[in-house]
């Protein structure tokens, strides 16, 4: 077995495949060499953003696979063209009727894979790798290392389980200024902190607001009324990655949203991961396997459900343990990075 990798990838959004290859196969057999895309352009950083191009090759076959992790929702034609197989986890359900190499993948998370020296050390030898081939800085590439270390953590801080507390809600999320943020991403969240201190739970964090900067006003005028609207619940100072893995694993449920471009958010994969009891509002994009309903997670059709979702969760410990185990199971069927590579790079 070999797998050979472009060096010029996003390596935070990377970083749950490659840990899935480590898993998998170890990375004695994985490669970093752009010669086998070259023909793929980077020349903005919606190339950077728009996944992961790797070769895999046996004695028999060679594969070549792209990872689209990309927010929004859209096939990048020249990678779909160039690969044999389209692993994407934001599809369409017309992406997956029309284009017949797409495979739903389902979302991810950032993870931290190594120590900051070795992190650094592979950002500058992959981007040396590519460079001949790529027209974006190296200070973009190392930010996006650097942040794999600083506000993420190794994939076994999520996974060690903790007990809930009981009566307790633990939330963080930052408080968007698109149009689907407003009347959906940010409306539900906000609904939902509502409910639970309608229902008397004990609530920490809340919604980040990212201020009235002339970017974020001039994109949404009316941002400024969350300070108001969401006044119980809002915070303005970031809380670090372990304080964020530690509560939501002690909260009682979780409450989950597509993100801004109607995408799987990272929260998702987290709270399966983590096994919690999740409740959500519909979901945008295609699974690998459909959620289901009252046995991996509690959906609600729109905001005047939430309430009753969080009541029955809250007095309800069967109920709970019940989503609790079945997201869990989903994560480990479905979305661990082993899992995921099986899926596709199986040959």
């Amino acid at each position: 077995m070999k797998i050979t990798i472009d060096p010029r990838l996003k390596f935070n959004y990377a970083s749950w495949y490659l840990e899935g290859i480590r898993r998998c196969y170890g990375m004695n057999v994985v490669t970093y060499d752009v010669q086998p895309f070259r023909e793929i352009r980077f020349t903005d950083v919606h190339d950077l953003n728009a996944g992961m191009a790797l070769i895999v090759q046996n004695a028999e076959k060679t594969l070549k696979v792209f990872i689209d992790y990309e927010d929004v929702s859209k096939i990048f034609i020249d990678r779909y063209k160039w690969c044999d197989v389209y692993a994407m986890v934001n599809p369409k359900k017309e992406h997956l009727e029309m284009y017949p190499k797409v495979v739903a993948i389902g979302p991810e998370f950032g993870i931290t894979l190594n120590s900051t020296v070795i992190t650094v050390a592979t950002c500058l030898l992959n981007y040396y790798k590519g460079r001949k081939y790529n027209e974006l800085p190296l200070k973009l590439y190392l930010r996006d290392y650097l942040y794999t270390i600083l506000r993420r953590r190794k994939l076994s801080c999520y996974e060690v389980a903790i007990s809930p507390k009981d009566n307790y809600i633990f939330h963080a999320s930052t408080l968007w200024y698109n149009e689907f943020a407003w009347t959906n991403t940010n409306r539900y969240r906000g609904e939902f902190l509502k409910a639970c201190q309608k229902a008397g739970m004990n609530i920490e964090g809340g919604l980040f607001y990212l201020g009235e900067k002339p970017a974020i006003i001039k994109e949404m005028p009316d941002y400024v009324r969350y300070k108001t609207e969401y006044k119980d619940f809002i915070y303005e100072k970031r809380l670090s990655i372990d304080d964020y893995i530690r509560k939501t694993k002690k909260s009682t449920l979780v409450f989950n949203t597509p993100s801004v471009c109607e995408c799987h958010g990272w929260k998702l994969a987290e709270y399966l991961c983590m096994g919690k009891a999740i409740i959500s509002s519909p979901l945008c994009r295609d699974l690998p396997s459909p959620l289901v309903h009252g046995v991996n997670i509690h959906f609600v059709n729109d905001e005047n459900e939430i309430y009753d979702a969080v009541i029955r969760i809250k007095n309800d410990a069967d109920y709970r343990h019940r989503l609790e185990q079945g997201a869990r199971k989903y994560y480990e069927q479905w979305l661990a990075p082993e899992r995921i590579i099986n899926r596709i790079l199986a040959i």
